[in-house]
């Protein structure tokens, strides 16, 4: 039996390979993301943390108000294989958010713009059962992308 493709992959790259790249995956009272620029967000992201040293496995704790910053947030952790913690050094947290690593402290639309030169691919797969733990951790946010559907 084939194993299943990442968590990450099925909850954004996988509707747009499919054709619903221009459907609606994220409304909030910031505006519309369809799944293309949701994922392109949350790799840019993911890209960003990448760049300041996040890694699969590496604990990390995101807790910020903006419901946007919030799934673009959770989206770029799981592309990356992070391990939420609630006491890791590592953080992405505020209004406006502040991403602190490595003792220093990045506002969060400078990492973003900066992880747009080389944005995170999805794994292929996921290792052992970080999908399901995901999914557990983030279900609010993974269980409606996964069935295509949008988040508010």
């Amino acid at each position: 039996m084939a194993r299943p493709q990442s968590i990450a992959f099925r909850a954004l790259d996988l509707h747009v390979i499919q054709g619903r790249a221009d459907d609606s995956a994220l409304v909030t009272a910031t505006g519309t993301l369809s799944y293309a620029q949701l994922l392109h967000e949350s790799a840019s992201l993911a890209g960003g943390l990448r760049e300041l040293g996040l890694r699969a496995g590496a604990p990390v704790h995101l807790e910020v108000p903006d419901r946007h910053v919030w799934v673009v947030g959770v989206l770029a952790i799981v592309r990356l294989g992070a391990e939420p913690d609630p006491q890791a050094s590592f953080t992405i947290a505020g209004d406006p958010a502040v991403i602190s690593a490595g003792g220093e402290e990045y506002e969060l639309d400078l990492v973003l713009r900066a992880g747009r030169v080389d944005p995170a691919a999805a794994a292929v797969h996921d290792e052992g059962d970080y999908g399901e733990r995901m999914e557990r951790q983030y279900g609010d946010v993974l269980a409606t992308l996964l069935h295509g559907g949008t988040l508010t």
